[in-house]
């Protein structure tokens, strides 16, 4: 059997064309693989912190509510064993005379972790209340979406002098 030259090169445009569309599919689906994990990566890299936002919102409301006991009640395990629920109710309410009531904060720092510890999220706030500035830091494990309140500090000059 006698193949032409013409014939030869068709064939090999074929071949290559096959060749080419096979590394364009290889090429686009790696670039998709690559998207999907980038935009996982970035997902869990933030999720945490509007959970820990959330927690935030509600102590704050609770403390304005004066429900210190209900934070407590609420709050891990951890941060029970810490304290008892009256040194806390004590801590709370020298914070409120030392510093008066919250008014607002900046955008917190944030630091996320996640590990045998479980999903622990760290948010520090520049917060201003009635009397001053404080600088407030929240420690919550996320369990199942929801934020469980490890610990709470405040430092101010305020706590020192007044």
């Amino acid at each position: 059997m006698f193949i032409s030259t013409h014939e030869k090169s068709t064939a090999a445009a074929i071949m290559s064309r096959r060749i080419e569309e096979r590394d364009m599919e290889m090429r686009l689906g790696s670039r998709i693989l690559v998207l999907a994990t980038t935009a996982l990566l970035l997902t869990s890299c933030s999720t945490g912190t509007e959970e820990g936002k959330r927690g935030v919102a509600e102590f704050r409301a609770r403390v304005s509510q004066r429900a210190f006991g209900e934070i407590y009640r609420t709050a891990a395990p951890e941060f029970r064993q810490a304290a008892t629920q009256d040194q806390f109710l004590r801590l709370m309410e020298g914070l409120e005379r030392k510093l008066g009531a919250w008014q607002l904060a900046s955008e917190p720092v944030w630091n996320v972790q996640r590990g045998t510890g479980g999903h622990l999220v760290v948010l520090t706030y520049k917060s201003q209340f009635a009397r001053g500035p404080a600088n407030e830091q929240f420690s919550w494990r996320v369990e199942q979406g929801a934020p469980l309140l490890l610990g709470y500090h405040v430092n101010s000059a305020l706590l020192v002098t007044e």
